[in-house]
């Protein structure tokens, strides 16, 4: 059994990508109703009676009552009968249980603060821009970086069934090459990609970003989320699919160290075929740690060079190198991004 279900859902060192979903959709599920039950006023009149039937004067009462034989017809009878009655009751058990539990960490600790779930037609410009954010700040016009075949075009983007699609494919286009030597370039590309990113509409400094996310093709077809912030580095890279055949992604940082010098600070990350597959890619960060995770799973931390500004979230495919025969068309689908802080 274990075996059909790891080649259904990818396999490997990580829960299912579907169990792992199930899992969150439980927790959700079960802190919406625990919050529910704890402003509810049955919890509210069971707490008012808890406190008054242990407090001494209501027991003084009640022993008097019992010794004057007026205990079982008096008011204090039918508040003691009142709070068995809703001590049995299942929805407060549940809440107590629950309190004890804490089932429901993850929301009880984040609190949302972005979320798509692409569930309108076409992708919503108030919270996404195509193509790198100074390009669009600087000339309202997209550019590639210089060794990059491809060239970003807004009609590989489509939505269908909540779905993001960003296409990969053969395509005769002309744009902008920028090379930090000389400046920006006009020419002509063979291929055409797409990228998506919140520069112009949500940035944010620590906390829990994630997104879940398929690539059909591989390397070099290189499928990429990354956040970035005013500058080309510090650069998060939650996830990229660097590995010719799938079955590793790659994690980590991009700085700068004191010297200036660029340092690439990634780790390789396997364990299981990722191309085909949906994962969920998280990153949470805090203003000492940076610690990744693949469905729940971590799969890396750093320590040092922690980031401490703004970042915005990108979504790209990209080609560093001219692809073969059959590794084109090729797509990255996201079903839903989501970004939280700590409540």
């Amino acid at each position: 059994m274990a075996n059909i279900f790891s080649f259904l859902f990818g396999g490997g060192r990580f829960a299912s990508t579907e169990k792992y979903e199930k899992s969150l959709k439980r927790e959700k599920e079960s802190y919406i109703r625990f919050t529910n039950d704890a402003s509810s006023e049955h919890l509210l009149r069971y707490n008012e009676l808890d406190k008054l039937v242990h407090s001494g004067e209501f027991k003084t009462k009640v022993n008097n009552l019992k010794k004057e034989k007026q205990y079982k017809k008096s008011v204090e009878r039918n508040l003691f009968d009142e709070y068995v009655r809703l001590q049995k009751d299942r929805e407060i058990k549940w809440y107590f249980e629950a309190l004890k539990q804490k089932n429901f960490k993850t929301f009880e600790e984040w609190t949302l603060t972005f979320e798509d779930d692409f569930e309108t037609s076409l992708l919503n410009a108030n919270k996404w821009m195509t193509g790198y954010y100074w390009g669009k700040a600087l000339m309202n016009d997209n550019y590639v970086l210089a060794g990059e075949k491809q060239y970003f075009k807004d009609y590989n983007i489509s939505v269908q069934n909540s779905i993001l699609r960003l296409t990969t494919q053969k395509d005769t286009v002309r744009g902008k090459s920028w090379n930090p030597a000389i400046g920006f370039l006009e020419k002509e590309f063979e291929y055409s990609s797409a990228l998506i990113s919140t520069g112009q509409s949500f940035r944010q400094k620590y906390g829990r970003f994630e997104a879940k996310v398929r690539f059909n093709k591989n390397y070099p077809v290189v499928n990429a989320f990354w956040m970035l912030g005013e500058k080309m580095t510090p650069q998060i890279d939650i996830f990229k699919s660097t590995n010719p055949k799938g079955k590793s992604v790659e994690s980590g940082i991009h700085t700068m160290d004191s010297k200036n010098k660029v340092l690439h600070l990634l780790k390789n990350i396997s364990g299981t075929k990722f191309g085909g597959h949906f994962y969920i890619y998280s990153l949470e960060w805090t203003s000492d740690l940076l610690v990744w995770k693949i469905n729940g799973t971590e799969v890396h931390r750093e320590t040092k060079n922690i980031p401490n500004e703004p970042m915005y979230l990108t979504f790209c495919t990209t080609l560093p190198e001219n692809p073969n025969s059959g590794q084109i068309p090729a797509y990255m689908e996201i079903d839903w991004v989501r970004c939280y802080q700590k409540a």
